[in-house]
């Protein structure tokens, strides 16, 4: 059941997988303009994640902050990039979006999904294959066709790409994939972010472009 902290008005999200416990974090605002799954996979993402999806929040937008990994499995590389894995997870946690849509207690509204590397082909794949539920994606690095050729002609929803200037051959890899999506798409470069992160030209540059890509395309589906 989904009920939120009343002081924080966040909910904490466990669930259970084949390995463990996943663990997400709901922030649900009144009236919100849609939704927004923000994916990682190590939980030192999760305060990067936690910071943009406070920038959302501001705006008007719902968040879910999923860890798609259990805490014990972040110390292995190879899972962190299992692309079906990873997506088989992300699903389970829109299926519990889904399920407190159906039971009443969330309103139904538009659902976007933003991936960080590693995640970035995972929301790819499950937009493909969602495509009436995903009404925006927004990626940040990552290489997208690693989502596979199949999902990347299936895509449907429009995809917002965002690299740091920096990331040369994850932005040439990018362009290519892009030329395999015949749906709605580009491509920004914005400042390098660092690993300071916070209160920089790039994080405030992917917030703006985020949220005005939400702007754009976070709409109900006809």
């Amino acid at each position: 059941m989904i009920a939120p902290d009343t002081l924080s008005s966040t909910t904490p999200l466990v669930i259970p997988c084949e390995h463990g416990q996943l663990h997400g974090s709901l922030a649900l605002l009144p009236d919100a303009r849609g939704i927004v799954v923000l994916a990682h996979t190590l939980q030192a993402l999760d305060h990067r994640d936690g910071a943009l999806a406070a920038e959302l929040n501001d705006v008007g937008y719902s968040t879910l902050n999923a860890d798609l990994l259990t805490h014990e499995e972040e110390r292995f590389p190879d899972v962190q990039h299992n692309v079906p894995l990873l997506a088989k997870r992300l699903l389970a946690f829109l299926g519990t979006l889904h399920h407190a849509v159906q039971t009443g207690e969330i309103p139904a509204q538009p659902i976007g999904l933003f991936g960080t590397n590693a995640t970035t082909p995972v929301v790819v794949r499950i937009a493909a294959q969602r495509d009436h539920d995903i009404t925006a994606v927004i990626c940040r690095g990552g290489m997208i066709d690693l989502a596979g050729i199949l999902y990347l002609h299936t895509l449907n929803s429009p995809l917002l790409l965002l690299h740091e200037q920096s990331d040369t051959a994850g932005i040439a890899a990018n362009r290519r994939a892009l030329q395999e999506i015949n749906g709605c798409k580009e491509l920004k470069l914005i400042p390098d972010i660092g690993l300071e992160f916070f209160d920089t030209p790039g994080f405030k540059a992917l917030s703006f472009e985020t949220a005005n890509w939400l702007r754009q395309h976070l709409v109900p589906s006809e």
